[in-house]
């Protein structure tokens, strides 16, 4: 069978960026290229290419299906105990590398580092070695981590952590975190597959947030910063919590790449 010819039949299953990501991830060339080309499958190919159209149809996302994602111009393993590495925490991530940047910080913690995007991210594109802690409360996601931390031969210091609980006499110069912020009547669809405990954050979406917000001081040098990600929708209530809490100056909101706010950047008050 003729690849052109599946896609032909199957391919408007799948939306274009996924499609887009299966193609390249079997055999290494655009989809246009492939449209183009004369290139056959055999029937061990086509029943592999129909598994993955089965599991997506099935509501699967597509970087669990293939055991990767992109982010920040690199490629991560992932599984099923990873959430899926999204765009909007690039944006999370260029800020993080931009206060590391001026302030030459090198102590940085990545609070709830799911499969160490974020750290891999900002030792990689920072060329001095870094001091960088990743934690998390799930092991299986930090086993994640390290694989791709050897991937790119990144040194990363890795905390099996719930949030601060390991940090009892540490700071840092940062924290970098992506915590769960879902609310958990939220979670349906796609995100069914994801790993829960990445996700939920009780009935506000709030739950995690707060206890950074709350503790976070106690784990920063003088001048420390947090650059936090957060939901579309949480503005208001983020800087509720933050304004209660006392503690931090807010220097920055980040929009993401619909125009959005999802992240704060604070500065503890001196």
């Amino acid at each position: 069978m003729k690849l052109k010819d599946w896609l032909k039949k199957e391919g408007n299953g799948f939306s274009d960026r996924d499609l887009k990501f299966l193609i390249r991830d079997f055999f290494s060339k655009d989809i246009n290229s492939v449209l183009t080309e004369d290139i056959s499958i055999d029937q061990k190919f086509e029943r592999r290419m129909n598994m993955v159209l089965q599991k997506y149809s099935c509501g699967m996302p597509m970087a669990y299906i293939l055991g990767r994602e992109d982010f920040f111009g690199l490629d991560f393993a992932i599984d099923e105990h990873c959430l899926i590495p999204r765009p909007e925490t690039e944006l999370i991530t260029e800020r993080a590398i931009e206060i590391i940047n001026l302030n030459n910080f090198d102590d940085i913690l990545d609070l709830c580092c799911g499969c160490g995007n974020i750290a891999i991210s900002i030792q990689k594109t920072i060329p001095r070695k870094l001091n960088i802690t990743a934690s998390d409360l799930s092991k299986p996601a930090l086993e994640i981590t390290k694989k791709n931390a050897d991937t790119y031969k990144v040194y990363l210091r890795l905390a099996e952590s719930d949030l601060f609980n390991e940090f009892e006499n540490e700071q840092f110069d940062i924290i970098v975190t992506n915590p769960p912020y879902v609310p958990k009547q939220d979670i349906k669809g796609s995100l069914v597959y994801e790993p829960c405990l990445a996700l939920e954050a009780g009935e506000d979406g709030l739950f995690f947030i707060r206890k950074i917000i709350n503790n976070a001081h106690l784990h920063l040098k003088d001048k420390g910063f947090i650059v936090m990600e957060m939901g579309y929708n949480q503005k208001e209530a983020v800087a509720g919590c933050i304004k209660e809490s006392g503690l931090y100056d807010i220097v920055d909101w980040i929009k993401d790449y619909s125009g959005r706010w999802r992240g704060v950047i604070l500065k503890v008050k001196t």
